[in-house]
């Protein structure tokens, strides 16, 4: 039914839209630029990218290849749309011009009804002035007071998992047990709530992530042509973002639950002014903004946002994450033994009931690396859109072919543009990355890796970067790390007889799943020995 309301309501508004193209300046780009014929002028290559793909980011690949590295591919309703993967443009974009390119309407409007005005909701000066505020609940010293929570949880996983396969071993889902364990980790960090969804099964926060991310996977063709064909008329946005119907039904029921685990921890925290710190992240940013300027400060309705935006993007990012980490190393024995050697190896300096700690995690080189890898290969979001506030041009790294034949290495561009910053294209680059680009291999990250986006650990564009990066990348590296480390000190991991079937499911969110059975949700079976 929800699917039906998103395809009636996409066609009624077509033709209000195409009328009014033909009345507004809508930027096009040049038409020497290269790219794939449009196969609708409705959809243009949305679905395409979204749906028609056996592989997160297989077709653009193949774009890449036939085309260049910056291409022309077309949006709903014959809106030109830049796509990105190179190096230059990338660094450009994201990292030199601030917030001269920034996320699209359509963008924010669905991080809005997802979680309120949070950090990655908002744009521009308002961007700026919150992720000041909520800088010090992400700094590496915060950080590493985190340490104990992930190594309890991670300890809670490993009991968890043990009790589901016994001494002989059995095929489990290791995604479902990742997503528990990081959402548990997320509510005891990010605001002193245990979910404890390892000990009891799902909570109703887990249960409505579960049904919005298969819905936004499931759904993912009607959902972002509904919300690119509304993305010039922001009285429709208003509209669509109280419309209690599909995925927007599943956006307000999480933002709802969000706010209320929130709203206590945020009064809680005001009472206990003057009486120490709680260790949180959420009362870490209370007590920064009641330091700031009045001007600068959070609203009660900005600080409540967060919850929702922590719990949204670190629970699923880590759970899939983590669990094609497993499947490489499951497909990969060598490699697989030689991190757990080099646990070991740390293990007989520290002592087998010490806490390990950042400085023990960033030392083992194989670890690291394995994650770095992974996280180049699956990219939890596929790209970053972003629309040109001012006109500009663009420079490039690999130079261009237009198809009038000449040699280009920059593009002018019109206020309005629209860009796809692609992660998943760049992360398979082979001017960067070699040709082996679309392989997992660790050992590359051994040697220099040249002409990069300047991006957090790795380099990679998986967390984004510069002023829009994601600011909880430690979080994010040091749950990977501890909870990798404590999986191959207990068990052993290899495929099961449906490992070969998981592919990286296109949708608006990436995410491990079987081939044919994407509507199954999120899955990584993998047989699981204790050791």
């Amino acid at each position: 039914m929800a699917l039906d309301v998103g395809i009636v309501g996409a066609t009624v508004l077509a033709l209000g839209i195409a009328i009014y193209k033909l009345f507004f300046d809508i930027p096009s780009l040049p038409s020497y630029i290269p790219g794939p014929p449009s196969p609708s002028w409705v959809a243009g290559h949305v679905i395409d990218v979204l749906g028609n793909q056996e592989r997160m980011g297989g077709l653009e690949s193949r774009w890449f290849r036939h085309y260049g590295a910056t291409i022309k591919t077309k949006g709903t309703f014959g809106r030109d749309i830049l796509m990105t993967s190179d190096a230059r443009a990338l660094n450009y974009i994201l990292n030199a011009t601030g917030y001269r390119y920034e996320k699209t309407p359509e963008l924010a409007m669905s991080l809005i009804t997802l979680g309120g005005p949070g950090l990655p909701a908002v744009t521009g000066m308002v961007h700026q002035r919150q992720r000041k505020v909520f800088s010090p609940a992400f700094s590496e010293s915060r950080i590493r007071m985190f340490a104990p929570v992930f190594q309890r949880i991670s300890k809670n996983l490993s009991q968890a998992i043990k009790n589901t396969i016994g001494k002989d071993g059995g095929a489990v889902n290791m995604h479902l047990w990742f997503g528990r364990a990081s959402l548990d980790t997320i509510g005891e960090a990010g605001f002193s709530h245990s979910f404890n969804t390892l000990l009891e099964g799902d909570c109703e926060i887990s249960e409505i992530l579960h049904h919005f991310l298969d819905d936004t996977g499931s759904n993912s063709k009607v959902f972002r042509v509904a919300i690119w064909a509304l993305e010039n008329f922001p009285i429709l946005q208003e509209i669509l973002a109280r419309s209690p119907v599909g995925v927007n039904a599943q956006f307000m029921k999480f933002k709802a639950r969000s706010r209320d685990l929130s709203a206590d921890i945020v009064r809680d925290v005001k009472q206990s002014v003057g009486e120490g710190e709680m260790d949180n992240m959420l009362s870490i940013l209370v007590r920064a903004n009641q330091g700031e300027d009045e001007k600068k400060k959070l609203s009660e309705e900005e600080l409540l946002a967060q919850a929702a935006h922590l719990m949204a993007a670190g629970q699923e990012s880590s759970a899939s994450t983590l669990a094609w980490i497993f499947y490489y190393l499951s497909k990969n024995p060598d490699i697989q033994e030689a991190v757990r050697k080099e646990i070991a190896d740390v293990r007989a300096h520290t002592g087998l009931d010490t806490h390990l700690s950042t400085q023990d995690y960033d030392s083992m080189t194989m670890l690291n690396i394995v994650i770095k890898e992974t996280l180049r290969m699956h990219p939890i979001l596929g790209t970053f859109p972003r629309v040109a506030q001012f006109d500009d041009i663009i420079p490039l790294g690999e130079p261009m072919l237009t198809t009038d034949g000449r040699t280009i290495d920059r593009i002018p561009i019109k206020k309005g543009q629209v860009i796809e910053c692609t992660a998943h294209g760049y992360n398979r680059n082979p001017a960067v990355w070699g040709p082996d680009a679309e392989e997992w291999n660790p050992r590359r990250w051994e040697k220099k890796i040249e002409n990069f986006v300047n991006a957090p650990f790795g380099c990679s564009l998986t967390f984004g970067a510069g002023a829009r990066g994601c600011i909880g990348w430690r979080f994010g590296v040091m749950e990977l790390q501890s909870y990798t480390t404590e999986m191959l000190e207990n068990f052993r991991f290899q495929p099961s007889k449906e490992t070969d079937a998981v592919i990286a499911w296109p949708g608006v969110f990436s995410s491990p799943r079987l081939a044919g059975r994407g509507g199954e949700g999120a899955q990584m079976p993998l047989f699981v020995t204790p050791l």
